[in-house]
């Protein structure tokens, strides 16, 4: 069965890399695009094909209090390394970059992200690429119902799936720019009415210490409790890392407690998300 497995294997990557030289040869038909640049795993292979296809390519993030430090940080690095013209946003808005139920106002976070591009005389005339599997296209049309103008879905269009960036990261190794693959920090509440700054930086702040003692997949959850005071870390660990993680309970209660969490546990279980890596 080992050799079957292997074989298997091989056959993907075949096709996975034949599919990714028919991806890059399609991209090189775009002599410039402004890339939206989240520090996501999505994004970093969405510019790292442009790349490959030799398009001038123009980054832009967005750092809102939903996006973590180390996925703004990761896109820096990367920007820095290769030369990349990098515009990064600094904004104090919320902006939502997954779908949360009853929240009033939502932001689009592709559209506001356009608003900024059109704000510069020299990327205005430029399309903005859009880095998101078709799942997240699905997503974003089932909340927003279109797609902006001026806006690229080139990964979407070509059929490429979540599962298809998570592969193409990974062969072309492109985590060593720095670990941030966990998501908008915005999937962290099930409660959208405690998505406060405040509590965007303590969960930021939990993660990137978690990180720093060798959890680096590790996602912190907010809640509060009954009294709607007491707030509560539920941390949520691969299974491959929760016996590190018991054996390091009072080193973690004490360092999640520093950044003002009244209550820590551990969860079980793992579930996945997805959002839109603007």
């Amino acid at each position: 069965m080992g050799a079957n497995v292997v074989v298997l294997n091989q056959g993907y990557d075949h096709s996975f890399q034949a599919r990714e030289q028919l991806l890059i040869e399609r991209l090189a038909s775009f002599d410039e695009l402004v890339v939206s640049f989240s520090g996501r795993l999505e994004s970093c292979y969405s510019i790292e094909l442009c790349r490959a296809a030799g398009v001038k390519i123009h980054a832009i993030t967005l750092d809102n209090p939903t996006r973590s430090r180390s996925e703004v940080a990761r896109a820096r690095r990367y920007c820095q390394r290769y030369g990349i013209d990098h515009w990064v946003i600094k904004s104090d808005e919320i902006v939502f970059c997954d779908r949360l139920p009853n929240i009033e106002g939502l932001i689009d976070p592709v559209r506001r992200i356009g608003e900024h591009v059109q704000s510069r005389p020299e990327w205005a005339h430029l399309p903005l690429l859009i880095p998101a599997a078709v799942e997240e296209r699905d997503d974003y049309l089932a909340q927003f119902g279109s797609l902006p103008a001026n806006t690229i879905w080139f990964f979407a269009d070509n059929g490429v799936m979540s599962r298809d960036f998570r592969y193409g990261f990974n062969k072309r190794q492109l985590g060593r720019w720095g670990k941030g693959s966990n998501g908008c920090l915005s999937n962290r509440f099930t409660n959208p009415r405690l998505l406060k700054q405040r509590y965007l930086r303590m969960v930021d702040q939990a993660e990137q210490i978690l990180a720093d003692m060798g959890l680096d997949e590790a996602q912190v959850f907010f809640h509060t409790l009954c009294d709607c005071s007491t707030t509560l870390a539920r941390v949520r660990l691969p299974e491959h890392q929760r016996a590190q993680a018991f054996d390091m309970q009072s080193d973690i209660l004490s360092a999640l407690k520093g950044t003002e969490f009244d209550l820590v546990t551990l969860d079980m279980a793992q579930k996945e998300r997805h959002d839109l890596a603007i």
